[in-house]
């Protein structure tokens, strides 16, 4: 992608809203996994931990490319730039790429072992914490969309919240926070696990 965007003169924007501070384990940002430079890159959300921060890196004559002058109620919030330093200097000093990176295989490892028994579960797939596994109808590659919200809500139930993803909203997301423990993962992975069962089971009954 990057030579086509080079040969057309398109610049590069490196999207690291979720996959930015090491949430992927490879890497501080997610495209420093591919060996490519971008033009520029976002970023947001965990940065700020809660607090709404926002922010744009790129190269110098890009930047002094933008004359335009702008104002903004919420800009440079000093609080939420307190928060931001903060947030970055727990990140680095307890090293959370790395626990993203241990935590995230252990979590793989588990979920793909699930997966294996369970025909309802087409794919599992990601890096460090950020994981989604796909479910279909048994036998098929089609999305089961109806089977994502019963797992959902099981999870959810169990005190255990995952998200929804995928273009047809029939992949979970396993996200969890940075600082995730071993023994969370291991008691995501048993709810995960019985809740995918009980789902699947349910779906070749009928």
């Amino acid at each position: 992608m990057k030579e086509v965007l080079d040969e057309y003169g398109i610049l590069l924007v490196s999207d690291e809203v979720q996959t930015g501070w090491g949430r992927t384990g490879a890497s501080f940002f997610g495209i420093g996994a591919h060996g490519v430079t971008p033009d520029a890159l976002t970023f947001a959300k965990g940065l700020g931990n809660g607090l709404a921060v926002g922010g744009v890196v790129a190269r110098p004559e890009l930047m002094d490319s933008l004359t335009a002058n702008s104002i903004s109620t919420a800009g440079g919030n000093p609080v939420a730039m307190t928060a931001g330093l903060a947030t970055l200097g727990y990140l680095l000093s307890h090293d959370l790429q790395a626990n993203a990176d241990k935590i995230g295989e252990r979590l793989l490892t588990g979920l793909r072992a699930i997966a294996d028994g369970c025909p309802l579960v087409g794919d599992v797939r990601g890096t460090g914490l950020m994981i989604g596994v796909e479910l279909v109808l048994p036998g098929t590659r089609k999305p089961h969309t109806e089977a994502t919200t019963a797992v959902l809500e099981l999870a959810r139930e169990r005190e255990l919240l995952v998200g929804r993803g995928g273009l047809l909203g029939n992949v979970i997301r396993v996200t969890p926070p940075m600082t995730v423990t071993g023994d969370e993962a291991e008691e995501a992975l048993a709810v995960l696990g019985d809740v995918l069962t009980r789902v699947g089971d349910s779906v070749l009954d009928t």
